[in-house]
């Protein structure tokens, strides 16, 4: 592999340190980064304060060899990203005739006027290089110096986009010589734990470098990151796929995806391509099934019913059915299942029977919050037959909202695949 550059991503504005904006450019430039070899080690945000920006750059500026900045330089007096990397460099900021000029004609074009503050941005760092901004007001720059070099985004995110994957990448190709490309694959699973998930790859987990490997932990599901450095990308997609397979050759049907793709896409796509209809009634889950699969245009073809009810009572009335006094709740949940298939003539029917979350959890302890007692989910088919899984679940409402359909939606992915689901903790 050729000589290893360290990037680093410095997002200016004060809106996003106060949390009142949420940081979505940092992203997309570790993205664009990652793809042509540049090891990311930080990324940092910073408020508008001249003093803490041009601290926090400098110090990026010195263990790295890429900085790129995201944000301030806007024309409002809060807007001091050239100030601070004007003062890291050592040098004054410039009036550039050529950037002012550039600025005025974009106003021109579209029919607005230019006020005496745009003049602002037709000053960056002496000796900075710059890079026109067709997208927008403020003219980009990049200065360069032994350590590497400093180069500054718009924070607007379509403007940032098009300096960042049009301009920015191609000029750190060019001054580092990088030849290496990085390429990552993310698996998804569901139906395992975390712990789970790492008892069984621990091994290819530990002996993996190049490719190596990741484990990030989602409610109900846990993906699996695959990541490679090469000279090309079709070198670093081959040994992708050599390490995918024995991941899958671990994990299985657990395996429901790659990349974006989301449970539900999954399972509308498959329920259509097994011609199968699905009727659904909810109870602790609160409806989360239904809504994520109903959001699909496939829910014309395969959705037939929905219901939710929060107590067996409830739910026994709304389908016709007399609850016997000593039924055992699995049992229970069985006959659900099977009464909204037959009441709604689907191929399959699908209960999710469990406790409601008690009120008033806080966030950061639903975690902690001891399970409740047992969640049947059972699935009943056409030639009464059924699959059933159980598991308890604690937390707040959110949390058991986003755990407990996961669940649900794995169990009839692997019922229409004929497979069994595996022990998930």
């Amino acid at each position: 592999m050729g000589q290893v550059i360290r990037g680093e991503i410095v997002a200016v504005g004060t809106e996003m340190l106060l949390g009142d904006l949420i940081d979505t450019n940092s992203a997309f430039i570790a993205q664009q980064l990652k793809s042509i070899g540049v090891n990311m080690f930080y990324k940092t945000i910073i408020g508008d304060n001249l003093d803490r920006m041009a601290s926090t750059i400098g110090q990026s500026h010195d263990r790295s060899q890429v900085v790129i900045t995201s944000g301030g330089l806007g024309p409002t007096v809060d807007d001091l990203t050239r100030e601070a990397v004007a003062k890291v460099m050592g040098v004054e900021l410039e009036f550039r005739q050529d950037l002012y000029d550039y600025i005025s004609a974009y106003f021109v074009r579209r029919g607005f006027k230019m006020t005496d503050n745009n003049r602002k941005q037709a000053f960056i760092p002496k000796g900075a290089i710059p890079i026109e901004n067709p997208r927008g007001t403020a003219p980009c720059f990049y200065c360069e110096d032994e350590k590497g070099i400093i180069l500054v985004s718009p924070g607007v995110p379509h403007e940032m986009r098009y300096i960042i994957g049009e301009r920015a990448i191609p000029i750190i190709q060019e001054k580092f010589d990088l030849e290496d490309v990085i390429r990552t694959r993310v698996l998804k699973t569901c139906g395992l734990g975390e712990s789970r998930v790492d008892q069984m790859i621990g091994e290819l987990f530990r002996n993996s470098v190049n490719p190596s490997i990741g484990v990030l932990a989602h409610p109900g599901q846990v993906d699996v990151r695959i990541t490679a450095r090469a000279k090309s990308i079709s070198e670093a997609e081959t040994m992708i796929d050599e390490m995918e397979k024995e991941i899958n050759a671990i994990l299985g049907d657990s395996i429901y995806g790659i990349g974006e793709i989301t449970l539900d896409e999954v399972l509308s796509k498959l329920l259509v391509e097994k011609n199968k209809t699905l009727s659904i009634i909810e109870t602790n889950s609160g409806g989360s099934v239904i809504q994520r699969l109903g959001a699909w245009p496939q829910r014309v073809s395969f959705l037939k019913r929905g219901v939710v009810g929060f107590n067996p009572e409830e739910v026994g009335e709304i389908l016709d059915f007399p609850i016997p006094a000593d039924i055992e709740d699995a049992n229970l949940a069985e006959s659900f299942a099977r009464k909204i298939r037959e009441n709604s003539n689907s191929d399959l029917g699908l209960a999710i029977f469990g406790p409601n979350p008690p009120e008033n959890i806080e966030p950061e302890m639903s975690r902690r919050t001891p399970a409740l007692g047992p969640t049947h989910i059972v699935l009943n088919d056409r030639e009464d037959k059924s699959n059933f899984f159980e598991s308890s679940f604690g937390g707040n409402e959110q949390f058991v909202q986003s755990r407990v359909p996961m669940f649900a939606m794995d169990l009839v992915r692997r019922s229409l695949l004929g497979v069994n689901a595996p022990h998930p903790f």
